[in-house]
């Protein structure tokens, strides 16, 4: 049966392929959106607090902290933040690898710890005799974040534009600034 299916399938068009896809979707069961969930609410509420918190909280330190600092656990704070970086890069190449969609966190994540190494690294060695070294790690650093980050994006485009093929949804745009949550029905 499934031979006779793939059979006349492959002979549609890919309008009639799509008109077939937009009936199908109609029967995936999603979560109801009658109201908004309150995990989400809650998130939107945290972020938009955070943000706003912060932004005097950054006026205060600017104006309060010391000039210089002793700091007794520096090595460990340093060799933490190492340790985190090189688990976050091997199980992102790990997932990579796999070809898992947990890869897309790992990747944003992993680029955001280099683009924060990098940043501490320059910021604090400045004017030291450590400052060559710093800026030469962060010349491999930020290009590779850079690389983490748009593999991420790559992966997220490409997953939705798959969708959208599944969908029956022709054209649209691949931008992921435009792209909806995949759960949501089609025009919401």
């Amino acid at each position: 049966m499934e031979a006779v299916l793939r059979a006349d399938v492959e002979g549609w068009s890919a309008e009639e392929r799509a008109r077939v896809a937009r009936i199908l979707d109609d029967f995936i069961e999603r979560p109801p959106l009658n109201r908004p969930s309150r995990l989400r609410i809650l998130v939107i509420i945290l972020t938009f607090i955070g943000a706003a918190v912060l932004i005097p909280w950054i006026v205060y330190l600017s104006n309060s902290l010391p000039q210089t600092h002793s700091v007794r656990a520096w090595n460990i704070v340093w060799i933490g933040f190492d340790a985190a970086l090189a688990v976050c890069l091997g199980v992102t190449g790990w997932w990579v690898l796999q070809r898992r969609q947990l890869a897309m966190f790992g990747l944003i994540v992993t680029a955001t710890l280099l683009l924060c190494d990098a940043w501490f690294d320059v910021c604090l060695a400045w004017n030291t005799s450590g400052q060559t070294a710093a800026l030469l790690s962060a010349a491999v650093e930020v290009p590779l974040a850079l690389v983490l980050a748009g593999s991420a994006v790559r992966i997220l485009a490409r997953t939705s534009r798959i969708t959208r093929q599944l969908r029956g949804q022709v054209g649209g745009s691949d931008s992921v600034w435009e792209q909806r949550f995949v759960m949501l029905p089609p025009g919401t």
